[in-house]
């Protein structure tokens, strides 16, 4: 006997699996970020880590050094005052925002925001809020970052901005 099983399937069917497969796809990325975001990852230990930025001779006052701390951009500045370090990333769009040593400001380019440098305050343009302030310490002839000094307002930089 020839008993032989035949499998057809139409362009329509064809077209249906298609779309019933992209569905599925975008559906599960929905739901990956619904479940990422009620349950996001354990913080690390909040405990203070050292981590150098620059050495003292190396900026002199009134200029900065641009740096990375925890994966964002960051800047160390040598006000006459003293050090003071920011996160640079402004809280309007997420832009990097620059020093501006003649307007003795911190500018950000994309909107013209403009940040306090001795305390990340708004001074003018649409950014709703100041930069986040980073806890630094001068010791041994080096300046070292130790923490965000508001965690929770770095998280919402962080969404705000597209970062990880």
């Amino acid at each position: 006997m020839d008993d032989k099983i035949t499998f057809t399937i139409t362009r329509r069917k064809l077209t249906e699996i298609f779309m019933g497969l992209v569905a599925l796809f975008f559906a599960g990325g929905a739901i990956a970020s619904v479940l990422k975001y009620l349950w996001p990852p354990a913080q690390a230990n909040n405990a203070a880590v050292e981590i150098k930025i620059a050495n003292v001779d190396e900026v002199p006052t009134g200029s900065i050094k641009k740096f990375m701390f925890n994966g964002k951009a960051c800047v160390l500045l040598h006000m006459p005052a003293g050090f003071r370090a920011f996160g640079s990333v402004c809280t309007h769009l997420g832009c990097i925002a620059a020093w501006k040593p003649d307007e003795n400001l911190i500018e950000c380019p994309c909107h013209l925001g403009k940040f306090d440098p001795n305390t990340g305050e708004v001074v003018s343009g649409p950014p709703p809020s100041p930069l986040p302030a980073i806890d630094i310490v001068v010791k041994d002839g080096a300046v070292f970052a130790l923490n965000w000094k508001d965690p929770n307002y770095v998280k919402t930089i962080s969404f705000y901005a597209g970062a990880a």
